[in-house]
């Protein structure tokens, strides 16, 4: 099963280091960045429709999420954006162990 992340990510190191751990243990991880000022690299409908999960990795609320209702109807996972830096594999593992 390719299994496929959809990750929000409070800045760019986040959801590089998501990626990089992703393609260690064969996830695939598309991440976004949502800052104060905007959303960079904004994910496609498809590429979120497509995924097995999505990740929230911020400090703030999941109901604060820049245009949040992308994410209505899917299964998602908050982590604080201090425990994907320490040890972004040991995240990935955690979900993906959950979905199976």
């Amino acid at each position: 099963m390719n299994i496929k992340i959809a990750a929000i990510c409070d800045s760019e190191l986040s959801g590089k280091l998501l990626k990089e751990a992703g393609a260690k243990l064969g996830i695939i991880v598309n991440y976004e960045i949502q800052n104060e000022k905007c959303i960079i690299n904004k994910l496609s409908d498809d590429i979120i429709q497509n995924s097995n999960i999505v990740l929230f990795v911020t400090k703030k609320e999941v109901e604060q999420i820049e245009e949040i209702e992308r994410f209505i109807d899917r299964e998602y996972y908050e982590v604080l954006p201090q425990f994907v830096i320490k040890n972004p594999e040991n995240v990935i593992s955690e979900i993906t162990l959950d979905l199976n």
